[in-house]
């Protein structure tokens, strides 16, 4: 048997380090930051479609942060009482890291269709309201949702026997035809992420090169030079914005594709398997940047939205 490349004291200093003590202090920061988010883009209203995407943005990354909030909780406040019941680990995974997993999917697909309706904007300024409905954010949540069937089906809950403690603990226990689905469950997953982070990066260079032609053009048609400067002003925070937001989503969430990348590519990198304190370090790293792109949004939204500022002051 392949020994496990990292050590089981390495994998509990990385683990302890960034999921119990930063990831702690970041998602509860999150929580309290995409309460607020909800909160302003609902009283702004959900008439437009732009804010329906902010408000399941909101929504979205709250979910995420309360399951590593939740994960976090379990491997530092009751695991002791979780041992004591004779309860595995394993099963904060099930309930905690595959949730969070999924609703970073559907915030990349959302922040995707976001970059992508703006496009349309610019392209299509008239016929945006007919193309971009509220329709296609339940269909991304709903889609990423179903796309969890699969793994949730191929596992269960049973009594197993650990060697090293003498106990029989209630963990995670795999069908018949876990190693057929494991793969292609894993490589689905990866796809949708990969799929979500090409199109972001995709709409986010034909937004920006659409701006910048409507800035050009517009300086070059306009007599009166104040509007000039306030145009050229608009086209620059919204260029900022689009950048800010893609860059942090695509460096937060990269690792994540590539760990499930290397869940797909290699079976013993899995929680279950040989390298599974590789695999724990590797995800304390990943769900560490999972939350802090799940958190910081309203940092971009309260200086780059002046609308959102304003009601956001309103609330204080």
């Amino acid at each position: 048997m392949e020994p496990d490349i990292l050590t089981s004291s390495a994998k509990v200093l990385f683990v302890f380090i960034n999921c119990r003590v930063l990831a702690t202090i970041v998602v509860l920061f999150g929580i309290a930051a995409n309460v607020a988010n909800s909160i302003v883009f609902y009283r702004q209203g959900l008439g437009s479609s732009m804010n329906i995407s902010f408000f399941s943005l909101s929504l979205s990354n709250l979910f995420s942060v309360v399951a590593l909030l939740w994960m976090n909780f379990c491997n530092t406040i009751i695991v002791e009482y979780l041992e004591l019941y004779n309860i595995s680990n394993d099963i904060v995974y099930l309930t905690g890291g595959w949730p969070s997993g999924c609703a970073l999917r559907i915030t990349s697909w959302i922040t995707a269709y976001m970059t992508a309706e703006r496009c349309l904007c610019v392209a299509f300024p008239l016929k945006v309201k007919t193309i971009a409905t509220p329709l296609i954010i339940k269909t991304i949540t709903l889609g990423n949702v179903l796309a969890l069937i699969p793994e949730y089906a191929s596992v269960y809950y049973d009594w197993s026997f650990i060697p090293g403690k003498n106990r029989t603990v209630l963990g995670l226990a795999f069908r018949s035809n876990r190693a057929e689905t494991k793969g292609l469950v894993f490589t689905f997953h990866a796809a949708l992420a990969v799929t979500s982070l090409v199109a972001l990066a995709t709409f986010t260079f034909i937004l920006i090169f659409q701006l910048k032609q409507r800035s050009n053009w517009r300086l070059s048609s306009l007599a009166n030079s104040k509007q000039n400067e306030a145009i050229s002003a608009r086209d620059k925070r919204a260029v900022t914005l689009v950048i800010a937001v893609a860059i942090l989503l695509i460096v937060c969430y990269s690792p994540i594709v590539s760990t499930s990348l290397g869940s797909s590519f290699a079976p013993e990198f899995s929680v279950a398997g040989r390298q599974a304190n590789l695999f724990n370090a590797c995800w304390s790293f990943a769900f560490l940047l999972g939350a802090i792109s799940s958190s910081v949004n309203i940092i971009l939204y309260y200086l780059m939205s002046s609308k959102y500022r304003l009601t956001f002051q309103r609330m204080l």
